[in-house]
């Protein structure tokens, strides 16, 4: 409390004045109020004003205001300033009384703050967020709670919330319980019609005033796409099992990681296979029976393409057996490859089949020996490596059975088969390993041989000769023929599969006309 007289020289100050504004009370007594500086100069005018009603006898209401101390801190006061009277009336000084309300301010203060980040929270929450009271009735909204249920401020605000949750066809929720202590979360289902569903999450969370409960949070998350997310992931997990079904009942699969290992293999692949999964899993792709070159394979796959292709697979006990395979990379969302599926069909009798085929179209169905057909594709192929080597070298022999028809007649075709099945025999005793032997067709042979020089070809061709003329003992008859053999050599008689059969066959048809039983080298 400051005491000033009319002439607002300061008559007294209590120890609380010199607490708070740091002046003794020797240092203001008699002092111009003026000169403590507690008020401020921008305050200063309106303050003189006031003091002016005061000496005019009126009692001034208490107002706020910031006062300095001698230091010139700033302090928050409650001001109160009222004359002071004589005996005959007269105004003689006033009192100001100072409360230091910095505390007060400082709560209040904290206060505005905490009701801003209420307000922030509440408000600019991107979740629906609604203040229910002890029945339920929806006291406070944010715009976010409007949008996410599509509904406005007039639908909502002082309703009920089952009023809502009815309007909204919530079909699985419970009735709430403002009560409960601690906070509750779950899930619901909003159906506005039979083909428009939204889902949500809600948590409840109790509000308590002095450890009262006094009403509730609840804080809405639109869970819809998540939800409907999680469908699509469930619909597709249960389409890819079943595609795992399919494909374990009708194929071999295994799947590899990125560096080859084996992951997982399939029953089908451990019956084909003989292998168990103990065998293979963790160990490398090579070690499930692959045996040949697989880089073009390697390739294709290490650059994301799809390989598709038949291999030749090998059983546990070394059994051969051929699929179609088919390899896929699986790739992540980077594009990286983390896997390999690669999907087997058995097709061992196919392949059998195929090779059957393949032999009737290229061997003599009686002797087993190549045919014309598979002559012209290997005598070119022969034709074409020797293009590439200039030293390269063979010979041609053109054989005819010189009496073969005799035998037909005399004896029947079939004996005549067998007698063709036995030379064919003999031809084999009589060539060496690399040599070819072909049937044309009735009795008429082609060999190819692998030489190096003339004199090597004569000596083939005449033991050959010699082993022919032999007697022959067939279906119980004792048959004696001689055979005539044209020859030809490559380079030197043609560089061409057409002028190396013409000029072998010239040969032939050469020693035929010197008496048969003869082999002829063909001379231009």
């Amino acid at each position: 409390m400051l005491i000033a007289d009319y002439d607002e020289k300061v008559l007294t100050v209590n120890g609380a004045f010199e607490k708070l504004f740091q002046w003794r009370k020797e240092e203001v007594i008699g002092k111009s109020r003026q000169e403590m500086d507690i008020v401020s100069k921008e305050e200063g005018k309106e303050n003189l004003k006031l003091i002016e009603e005061l000496k005019n006898g009126k009692t001034l209401p208490p107002y706020e205001t910031v006062r300095y101390t001698k230091s010139g801190e700033s302090v928050c006061v409650s001001v109160s300033c009222s004359p002071i009277y004589d005996d005959q009336n007269q105004l003689v000084a006033y009192s100001v009384i100072y409360r230091d309300i910095t505390p007060i301010k400082k709560l209040e203060l904290e206060l505005i703050e905490s009701k801003q980040w209420y307000k922030s929270l509440f408000t600019n929450h991107h979740h629906a967020v609604c203040m229910l009271d002890m029945d339920g009735t929806i006291l406070n909204i944010n715009s976010a709670f409007l949008e996410t249920l599509q509904l406005s401020a007039s639908d909502v605000l002082h309703r009920n919330y089952l009023d809502i949750a009815k309007r909204l066809g919530v079909c699985n929720y419970k009735s709430w319980n403002v009560y409960e202590a601690i906070s509750y979360s779950t899930e619901l289902t909003l159906r506005r019609s039979q083909h428009s569903a939204q889902h949500v999450y809600i948590t409840t969370i109790p509000v308590k005033v002095n450890n009262q409960t006094v009403g509730a949070y609840a804080i809405l998350h639109d869970i819809t796409p998540q939800k409907e997310a999680e469908e699509q992931l469930a619909y597709t997990m249960k389409e890819l099992e079943n595609i795992k079904y399919a494909l374990d009942e009708s194929a071999s699969v295994m799947i590899l990681d990125a560096n080859g290992t084996i992951t997982y293999i399939n029953d089908m692949y451990i019956r084909y296979s003989d292998y168990q999964k103990e065998d293979l899993l963790g160990k490398y792709y090579r070690d499930a029976g692959l045996r040949h070159d697989l880089s073009e394979l390697r390739e294709t796959i290490k650059s994301g393409k799809v390989w598709r292709g038949e291999l030749e697979m090998w059983t546990k006990h070394n059994q051969l057996y051929w699929v179609s395979n088919t390899i896929v990379p699986l790739k992540d969302i980077d594009g990286n490859i983390t896997y390999y599926v690669s999907i087997h069909n058995d097709i061992t009798e196919q392949k059998a089949l195929e090779n059957k085929l393949h032999f009737e179209a290229t061997h003599d169905s009686l002797t087993g020996l190549p045919n014309r057909a598979m002559l012209l594709k290997e005598l070119n192929k022969v034709i074409e490596h020797g293009q590439r080597k200039s030293d390269e070298f063979f010979a041609l022999l053109f054989l005819d059975c010189d009496n073969f028809k005799q035998i037909n007649d005399e004896y029947g075709h079939h004996i005549g088969d067998e007698f063709l099945k036995a030379y064919t025999k003999r031809l084999k005793s009589c060539v060496r390993k690399g040599d070819r032997i072909y049937r044309l067709g009735g009795d008429e042979f082609i060999i190819i041989l692998n030489v190096t020089n003339g004199r090597e070809i004569e000596q083939i061709a005449r033991r050959i000769h010699v082993s022919l003329q032999q007697s022959w003992n067939v279906g119980g008859y004792c048959l004696r023929t001689t055979t005539t053999i044209g020859v030809s050599i490559y380079p030197e008689d043609g560089e061409s599969a057409a002028l190396l059969l013409k000029n072998a066959d010239d040969a032939l048809y050469k020693g035929k006309r010197e008496g048969k039983n003869n082999y002829m080298l063909y001379q231009t």
